[in-house]
């Protein structure tokens, strides 16, 4: 019976009933698709935001580790600050022991004999006579050095004094270390109680986070769970209409098939015609391909005549570059010959000017020394002072001269860069 009703043949009626009704599905399909469309969206940007603020929570617990590592450095920097500060302190009690055993042994030593050491920018025309009398200070150290010898429990007194001083700074070196080691471990401390409490307050709210994130999980949970059973009704009742509609779509089989040997008919009738059409489309299209092949053929002539005469300019072009080339390298080598040889000579003057400003500057030390050992100037004295005067102008014009030509020098170095490059 049912073989019978799958090969009845189908009413237009029918068909249009069928057809209606799988536009309507469509539609409906259409429609629950952009629901979930909309949906996505929201919830796409509710987990972005999630995401985002898990982000933020690690970036904010790394600055966190970086601010503790930061602090530990810089308690370590503290500690070899005060460090630092002790042998500080240290060095300064060694250096006052240093500077009194120096003043101790200075005391102790002979005295040298006098010397005058005498240096003036400017010397006027009249002096004044040196006066002999400097050896009274010396008489006078020496009867001191006399008495310091014979007083030794004056100077054990005094090594005492300076020890009970060094003991005194080292002292209070060492009070202000613990003072300001003290403050650096308050600090420390109430550092680490501040972090401590961060640490607290910070896994107070994440374990109030989480147990809010779990209890929403719960309830999501739920009603998934409800969702889920909805669902499964709603697909046994599916599953139900489509065992339904698997029948009406064996019969609407027949009718596409019926369709179908129609369509195929009309497909020969359709493909003898394109057929016949491609044919004089082919024919067409050979002829003007012949069209343009000869015109591209004559495009290609003109084409290597152009290219053949631009060769010919281009080769030109090269000979003549190549003959400014060799010129220009002529002419660097007769400009880097020359260089060499005025920084050869260069060299040669410097050296030459600098021995005779040291030569210079020697003859009026000597001068100099041997003036100020006498009485009032003589006129030969000041013929020589004015000598020395002129020397000395001379040998400021001879620097000038010099700097002159080591502009000069500098100038053609330049230039003769500017020309290699």
């Amino acid at each position: 019976m049912n073989h019978d009703v799958r090969n009845l043949p189908l009413s237009q009626d029918l068909l249009n009933y069928y057809r209606e009704r799988l536009e309507r599905c469509e539609h409906d399909y259409k429609e629950a698709l952009d629901k979930i469309d909309a949906l996505r969206i929201p919830h796409d940007d509710a987990h972005r935001v999630t995401w985002e603020a898990h982000k933020k929570a690690e970036e904010v617990a790394s600055l966190q580790k970086a601010l503790r590592d930061a602090e530990l450095a810089l308690f370590d920097e503290k500690r070899a600050f005060l460090k630092l500060l002790a042998e500080n302190d240290e060095l300064k009690v060694q250096e006052l022991k240093d500077r009194k055993k120096i003043r101790y042994l200075l005391k102790i030593a002979p005295c040298p004999e006098p010397e005058t050491t005498y240096f003036r920018e400017k010397l006027d025309k009249r002096l004044v006579k040196i006066s002999r009398g400097k050896e009274k200070p010396v008489e006078g150290r020496d009867k001191g050095e006399g008495i310091g010898v014979g007083n030794l429990d004056q100077r054990d007194m005094i090594i005492m004094e300076d020890e009970i001083e060094a003991l005194k700074l080292t002292v209070t070196s060492l009070r202000t270390q613990l003072e300001e080691q003290g403050r650096a471990y308050e600090a420390t401390v109430a550092a680490l109680k501040r972090d401590r409490q961060t640490q607290i307050d910070e896994e107070k709210a994440r374990r109030e986070h989480e147990s809010q994130r779990i209890s929403e999980l719960l309830e999501k949970l739920q009603k998934l769970r409800a969702l889920c059973r909805e669902n499964i009704r709603e697909l046994l009742h599916t599953k139900k209409a489509s065992h339904a509609y698997e029948k009406k779509l064996v019969e609407e089989k027949a009718a596409l098939l019926e369709d179908l040997r129609s369509t195929g008919s009309q497909l020969a009738v359709e493909r003898d015609k394109a057929e016949s059409a491609e044919r004089t489309i082919e024919s067409r299209v050979t002829k003007k391909q012949e069209t343009l092949v000869g015109d591209l053929r004559s495009q290609l002539g003109k084409y290597e005549k152009e290219l053949h005469t631009a060769k010919s300019k281009c080769d030109e072009i090269e000979r003549t570059f190549k003959k400014k080339v060799e010129y220009l390298q002529s002419r660097l080598s007769a400009i880097t010959s020359s260089y060499t040889a005025l920084k050869r000579r260069r060299d040669y003057e410097i050296e030459g000017f600098t021995n005779d400003i040291l030569i210079l500057r020697k003859q009026l030390k000597v001068l100099e020394r041997s003036i100020l050992k006498y009485a009032p100037l003589e006129d030969k004295e000041l013929v020589l002072l004015n000598l020395a005067k002129e020397t000395g102008e001379r040998v400021g014009k001879i620097s000038s001269e010099l700097h002159g030509l080591k502009a000069k020098v500098y100038a053609t170095e330049e230039e003769v860069r500017s020309l290699k490059y």
